[in-house]
């Protein structure tokens, strides 16, 4: 270059090419139009290999759903459908898939309890399937056995009678009359007339070797456990139940053995799995619970507004 020009810098050839580039990505960035062609010319590829859409008013009654409905009428008739009553069978299929696609349609779904219920059941059934396919080795059971002995006959058993006093016809009087009568059958000569002595009650007055965990389930837990303290030989009380006030007389108590595993393995098993399915059901719900913000109106309070807990 010739002495005093003016110097010019120039890029070089790559660094153009580079620059055209990125100018011309920064327009086709921006340009809808181009973004659509694209999108089109991906799709134009793409559509030979997806799976052809579902027609929404398409029903297909699979064999499996035949079958079901052939297995429902052998336990009904205890023998296979002819040939017209395997049509008949196909048609019903065919109208129940119909009516439910239609009633859903139409949203009859919403606010009805019994179907609201009858979905929880199935998804609790589909939880339990799960727990149903795991076989439990002897160590679990043995486990549970030893966690669970009031189950298998190893719970303690109490023999007793009961004297029933209703607080209502006993009003101002339930404590002095309670004494007054556990002296006379203490002292006295014991007689005892449950017409005329006992108020009355839908359950009876004396009970032979009885499980503390059934007498919880009929007087309550309080009653089961004062029952249990209670000397043997002398009438004793009050005790409260759920009904009211109590003098017992424990004629004997029994002390509950646990069995071996060998002898009520098949019982252990089953109140194992219920166990397990009552656990896994309790699981699951906690985990859906936890994916939703729950606002609970009550009437007459304000609203609570808060995820789960």
């Amino acid at each position: 270059m010739p002495d005093g020009a003016s110097q010019v810098w120039q890029p070089d050839a790559a660094q153009a090419v580079a620059e055209r580039r990125h100018a011309a990505w920064r327009s086709w960035a921006g340009d809808p139009l181009a973004h659509f062609l694209a999108l089109g010319a991906l799709l134009f590829m793409l559509w030979p290999l997806l799976p052809p859409p579902a027609a929404p008013n398409r029903i297909v009654i699979s064999q499996a759903d035949m079958q079901r409905a052939i297995k429902i009428f052998l336990q009904t008739h205890d023998r296979p459908p002819t040939g017209g009553e395997l049509a008949d069978l196909a048609e019903q299929q065919v109208q129940s898939e119909v009516e439910y696609r239609e009633g859903m349609a139409l949203g009859l779904d919403r606010d009805d309890e019994i179907i609201r219920r009858r979905i929880a059941q199935k998804l609790h059934f589909m939880i339990e399937d799960v727990v149903e396919q795991a076989t439990p080795t002897d160590a679990e059971l043995q486990r549970f056995l030893a966690a669970h002995p009031e189950l298998f006959g190893a719970e303690p058993s109490v023999a007793f009678s009961q004297v029933y006093l209703n607080p209502g016809q006993h009003a101002g009087t339930l404590a002095r009359d309670a004494d007054l009568l556990l002296q006379r059958l203490n002292h006295a000569d014991g007689r005892l007339d449950y017409a005329a002595d006992s108020d009355v009650l839908p359950v009876p007055n004396d009970f032979e070797a009885t499980p503390l965990r059934v007498i919880a389930g009929m007087f309550g837990e309080q009653f089961a456990a004062a029952l249990a303290r209670q000397p043997p030989g002398q009438w004793a009380g009050p005790i409260d139940s759920g009904y009211g006030s109590h003098l017992v007389l424990v004629r004997q108590r029994i002390a509950g053995t646990a069995p071996q595993l060998a002898q009520v393995r098949s019982a252990v098993l089953r109140e194992y799995q219920s166990a397990r399915r009552v656990e896994a059901n309790a699981a699951a719900y906690r985990q859906m619970r936890a994916k939703y913000r729950i606002t609970v109106d009550l009437p007459g309070a304000p609203a609570t507004d808060g995820a789960a807990r």
